[in-house]
């Protein structure tokens, strides 16, 4: 924060230096691992000559372990600009998830900078740590001690380890006395951060509530099945048809950003006050086709429990499809929504004859989901398939880095480079740059327009478009530094979490719906268009119906580690687990609001109902 006190900046910049060495303890501990082993080995009456192999060997890895140490720290400070967390269990998903190549898109320049540091680095502390070993060999010998203010030990003992004891107390009583600006202006901060909260009670003056993701509970959903009413002889069950466009943000729907989805909105009813249930695709997927809140994600993948829409569509002769430019192996939706699917259903592979991807291009991709799509109509129609379909469409050129081939939106980018995102300072280059990059994801939005459009103009010539529910929308939005963001998946503003949406077909009035609305509502109202009893909705969702929503209720979003609770007191971040963290609430722009308990208070009823409808779904073992 540019207002803290000069007392709070002194803090933080000791603070700085007390975490990176408690973060340093992790290549310290395996320094000394290995030097204990090798004093072992050599006192145990190894040769001269080996010992001294081994002691370069070791200083190699030593060198190489700092490097990349040193490698790793500053990399979590380029995330941490971008996004405003610090590397965590998400970048670690996204590191070892198959599939996960489609979602971030680091390029080369990426990987040779890393390499020229590691080595760089490397070699520097090789070449420091053979000048302290000649100095350790010359004090062995008799020579000059270093003096004693600079001697490791005398640093660690009587510098860092106070430091370290001072910082954790003074955080530790901040987190007692829930003193917001400390915690706050501490965020930043990488490493451990020793928090005496008081969850379960959550703060002063607020009802305690149960955990939001409790740990020993087992997944119970469906409470009860849907059941669709019978349908008169002769009768059949429309289409359904859900195309999503991933990043797409409410604003980035018009009649100039997205000319062929505006035109075939016309006689839809558009909802024009909705939000997605996730600032991630992860999240804002599973919550439309789930229609529950992020936090039971994790127990959904744990059984890979598919989604009662999927599972009530199967069971009544849906043929049942998925096209997607995205791998669906990340985020885990093979694994979850399309578990109970056929294999060769789930397309979202573009090989050649070789086994190797036809295309990395995103824009690419998205025609060829569109060819795929045309391909499987054409060949229903010749075999005369008369079931209902079933059909989810993801397109993912507005994703990063916004591949598309080129738009009227200009200057725009070449390549997305995360460097430059991550190192642009303040000022005229980073206007300049996010000009740059949002006339980029304008023209990928465009692109993607084209494409769905192509897609319903097929639906239309074939004859299904009249006789098909179409679910038009985005899975989360994307933020150009309105809030100090790039991208998404790191706070529950506006810019990240408001979509369009609209639906078109049988049982749907046209219109425009303004009061607020939910991707938690889609699966539900759907089964409810197919015959589903609306009154039996909250066996299997938490949503409400798009088409009678309340004009007045808060709305939850889920993330990686939290849950945004969107009241009218201010965006409520909730951590899924007990002690992760304290809980924030924070304004639009995203800046936090410190009377944190009186707005507590002021939403406890809303507080509580999140809480029972994250354990609806649940059963305490």
């Amino acid at each position: 924060p540019e207002d803290m006190s000069i007392g709070l900046r002194l803090y933080v910049s000791l603070a700085l230096v007390s975490s990176v060495a408690t973060l340093g303890l992790i290549p310290a501990g395996l320094f000394a691992l290995a030097h204990a082993t090798f004093l072992r080995t050599r006192h145990r009456g190894a040769e001269p000559s080996e010992s001294s192999g081994r002691t370069w060997v070791l200083g190699a890895v030593q060198a190489f372990i700092g490097a990349f140490f040193l490698a790793a720290l500053y990399t979590d400070t380029v995330i941490y600009k971008l996004l405003r967390y610090h590397a965590n269990s998400a970048v670690l998903n996204v590191a070892l998830t198959e599939g996960s190549g489609d979602a971030v898109h680091l390029e080369p320049k990426i990987w040779t900078t890393s390499t020229v540091v590691v080595v760089g680095l490397s070699l520097a502390q090789f070449f420091f740590w053979r000048w302290r070993l000649r100095h350790a060999h010359r004090v062995e010998s008799g020579g000059r001690r270093m003096p004693l203010l600079l001697q490791p030990r005398v640093v660690v003992l009587a510098g860092l380890l106070p430091l370290v004891g001072i910082e954790k107390s003074v955080y530790a009583m901040a987190s007692l006395n829930d003193d917001r600006e400390l915690l706050y202006a501490s965020r930043p901060l990488p490493g451990p951060k020793p928090r005496m909260g008081r969850l379960p009670e959550w703060i002063h003056g607020v009802e305690p509530a149960p955990e939001v993701m409790p740990r020993q509970a087992r997944l119970s959903y469906p409470l009860r099945k849907p059941e669709l009413a019978p349908l008169e002889p002769g009768g059949q069950r429309p289409n359904v048809l859900m195309i999503v466009l991933d990043s797409w943000r409410r604003d980035a729907f018009s009649a100039q950003a997205t000319p062929r989805l505006h035109e075939y909105a016309g006689g839809a009813r558009v909802f024009e006050e909705h939000v997605s249930g996730g600032n991630g695709t992860r999240y804002g997927l599973f919550s439309l086709l789930y229609g529950l809140h992020g936090s039971y994600w994790f127990r959904v993948l744990e059984e890979q429990r598919t989604p009662a829409l999927i599972d009530t569509l199967g069971e009544h002769g849906y043929d049942l499809r998925v096209w997607s430019a995205a791998s669906m192996n990340f985020p885990e939706f093979r694994a979850t929504a399309w578990a109970g699917l056929p294999p060769d259903a789930v397309i979202d592979g573009f090989l050649d004859e070789k086994g190797e991807p036809r295309t990395r291009r995103s824009d690419q991709k998205d025609e060829l989901v569109a060819e795929a799509f045309g391909s499987w109509l054409r060949a229903r129609g010749e075999a005369s398939d008369e079931r209902p379909f079933f059909g989810f469409v993801l397109l993912d050129s507005p994703h990063q880095p916004y591949f598309n081939p080129g738009g009227p939106h200009q200057p725009a980018l070449d390549n997305l480079s995360y460097l430059e995102l991550g190192l642009t300072p303040e000022g005229p280059e980073l206007e300049d740059l996010k000009q740059r990059v949002y006339n980029s994801y304008q023209n990928s939005v465009l692109h993607a327009d084209a494409v769905a459009g192509g897609i319903l103009d097929l639906l239309a010539e074939a004859g299904e478009l009249e006789n098909t529910i179409v679910v038009v929308t985005g899975d989360h939005g994307e933020e150009f530094q309105e809030s100090g963001f790039w991208g998404h998946t790191s706070n529950f503003t506006p810019e990240q979490i408001d979509v369009p949406l609209y639906l078109r077909g049988p049982g749907i009035e046209a219109g425009v719906e303004n009061r607020p609305t939910s991707h938690l509502d889609v699966s539900n109202s759907l089964l409810e268009l197919l015959g589903a009893n609306p009154a039996e909705s909250g066996y299997y969702s938490l949503g409400e119906s798009l088409l009678a929503p309340p004009a007045d209720r808060s709305l939850v979003v889920g993330a990686w580690a939290h849950l945004g609770v969107l009241t009218k007191s201010g965006i409520i971040q909730l951590p899924l687990e007990v002690g992760a963290e304290e809980i924030w609430v924070f304004d639009e722009d995203w800046q936090p609001l410190l009377d944190v308990p009186a707005r507590l208070t002021a939403e406890n009823d809303a507080l509580q109902r999140t809480a029972r409808e994250c354990r609806r779904f649940l059963t305490l073992e």
